[in-house]
């Protein structure tokens, strides 16, 4: 399900925003972006998204504006100084070069200065992560809300559709077998004026009915339906249920296509197939 949230949390020495980001996707996926010491801050940021979302590809990203500038220490790596020192002292007596050294070139080496900035206190990013996220899910997970109330609606909309073919089948289901005992006597009268054919044609309609019977799966359709309707209803994550039920009813349709001997029949089957398809669509953005 599609949304967006953001969170902005204001702290003594820095101000933190936190954007989440999130699209359609069978499962749980998430992308973050941080600073790269704020790992710790990070793996507490994933948790807490798991337990309030459980579908969906995430990105979260972080925004830091530190409120003033923290002091700065200029550190010497000795050891990688010594080393260049000697290096050049060893040039020095093939090739000409200044005795001295001036910063320019100290510069220059590479590894030998390095600028080391205080760290953010530790409890105090953990902290305001926290919050941040917390506010940018909530607004998320409003949105997402939302549009799932639209989509509840679509849902009931395809549903509909699929009790009116269902009943339609359902219609035309006996006809069949009228329609075959009615086309085998014709045949048979064609060949024979025996007197017992009526014996010999109802053991034949007995098999055919066995054969198209699809009451059975008419009703596990209803029962489907039922369950369609109540895990709609659900306040949990129901989207995966959904995928399940779904999967069941197009294959009880999938049964009643393959049994099939009416023209009608055949053409809400058809029908069925297409909504299942849309709604299975639907599902996809549906937690």
């Amino acid at each position: 399900m599609t949304g967006f949230g953001r969170g902005v949390t204001q702290t003594e020495h820095f101000q933190l925003t936190v954007e989440v980001r999130s699209v359609n996707h069978r499962f749980l996926e998430i992308f973050s972006r941080f600073p790269k010491e704020w790992m710790e801050a990070e793996l507490a940021a994933k948790k807490l998204i798991q337990s309030k979302v459980s579908r969906g590809k995430l990105d979260v990203s972080v925004f830091v504006n530190e409120n003033h500038q923290h002091e700065q220490t200029m550190v010497i790596n000795w050891p990688l100084v010594n080393a260049y020192k000697a290096a050049r002292k060893e040039l020095a007596a093939e090739v000409p070069l200044k005795e001295e050294w001036d910063m320019t070139e100290l510069l220059k080496l590479e590894g030998a200065l390095t600028v080391e900035t205080a760290q953010l206190p530790h409890e105090e990013v953990i902290e305001a992560v926290r919050d941040a996220l917390t506010e940018a899910l909530n607004n998320l997970i409003a949105m997402r809300e939302r549009e799932g109330a639209v989509l509840y609606e679509v849902m009931c909309g395809f549903k509909q559709e699929l009790v009116e073919q269902i009943d339609c089948i359902r219609a035309v289901s006996d006809d069949a077998v009228v329609k075959y005992r009615e086309k085998l006597l014709l045949r048979i009268k064609e060949v024979t004026e025996s007197t017992s054919v009526d014996e010999r044609v109802l053991t034949e309609v007995a098999v055919f009915a066995e054969k198209i019977d699809i009451a059975e799966e008419l009703d596990r359709l209803n029962s489907h339906l039922k369950q369609l309707d109540e895990t709609l209803a659900e306040d949990i994550s129901i989207g995966r249920k959904l995928d399940f039920l779904l999967q069941e009813i197009h294959r009880e349709t999938n049964t009643i296509g393959s049994k099939n001997q009416s023209s009608e029949a055949f053409v809400a089957v058809v029908q069925m197939k297409s909504v299942l398809e849309k709604m299975r669509e639907q599902v996809q953005n549906i937690e």
